[in-house]
């Protein structure tokens, strides 16, 4: 395989990416390619750590050029190489991001199919790329079915039922938590954009706007239109985003889906040699036409 460096440029900022592709590929034997999107969290993904070793989406990179399959990873912008303002932008500036990083990767003469692959908060992007058909499947990780309300409304009352306190408690709680959001709302009407917080000595610079439509997104509503192939990938032991959402989001998909669920892994499931290795192994199948093991 081999990699080349790509850039996707726009009026305001130019996006830095890595292309990797398998030997052989080209026009007369195009291959599917993976995208690696980014999403709206509070952190930029980025292809490398300070240190310069690779963070998940260029080993995943490599894993699919060695498999036979091409694949596209970038820097959010501002960061990496990447630039302009992370802070800066809201929740539809970095989908556009994702939708032009994928609109460049369907253009390249070795490229078959693409197939968004997406972690937590990304999914809401790679379900929108999905729906709109910019990409031709989907492989998701630790994928979430509900809002944060919901989410939120469902861990406290675990945690309440495991403390044997009642339903007020979960309510007084909910309240709480629909109070803190309000009070974002308002400062975004009052004009404020961005909000300041020092988490171990590092300072997170967070877009107001883009932190709502986060809260906001709904991704049930977003699968319902969506019938592209899916495969989506889950730890067991996801406590920030509980197994049984993932299960619920492949109920709701049109398309032909497969689920898989990982004992004794977390959130951080793209740390998983066997996560990768599935998603590799599911490309390959749909390339070949085969639709199940």
């Amino acid at each position: 395989m081999h990699t080349d460096p790509i850039a996707i440029t726009s009026e305001t900022h130019s996006l830095a990416g890595t292309l990797v592709l398998p030997d052989g590929a080209g026009n007369d034997r195009p291959v599917p390619a993976a995208l690696i999107v980014g999403g709206p969290g509070p952190l930029p993904l980025e292809r490398r750590a300070q240190d310069g070793t690779p963070n998940w989406p260029l080993r995943w990179a490599e894993a699919f050029g060695a498999a036979g399959l091409a694949c596209l990873c970038y820097d959010q912008r501002g960061s990496g190489e990447s630039t302009g303002q992370y802070e800066d932008a809201d929740w539809d500036d970095l989908y556009g991001d994702a939708a032009a990083a994928a609109e460049i990767l369907r253009l390249q003469p070795e490229v078959s199919r693409v197939i968004a692959v997406a972690w937590a908060d990304a999914v809401g992007f790679a379900l929108r790329l999905a729906a709109e058909g910019k990409v031709d499947g989907l492989i998701l990780l630790a994928a979430g079915a509900h809002t944060a309300e919901e989410r939120y409304r469902e861990q406290v009352r675990r945690l309440a039922a495991g403390r044997g306190l009642s339903d007020r408690v979960v309510e007084l709680r909910v309240r709480q938590w629909q109070a803190q959001l309000q009070a974002v709302r308002d400062r975004v009407a009052a004009g404020e954009r961005v909000a300041e917080t020092d988490i171990g000595g590092q300072r997170i610079v967070t877009n107001l706007r883009r932190f709502l439509a986060v809260h906001e997104f709904d991704p049930m509503a977003a699968a319902r239109q969506v019938a592209t192939p899916a495969l989506l990938l889950h730890g067991a032991a996801d406590t920030v985003v509980p197994p049984a959402e993932s299960e619920l989001l492949a109920e709701t998909l049109a398309g032909p889906v497969e689920r898989r669920v990982y004992p004794g892994e977390g959130h951080f499931l793209y740390r998983s040699d066997q996560a990768v290795a599935d998603a590799v192994g599911w490309m390959q199948r749909r390339a070949a036409g085969i639709t199940a093991d």
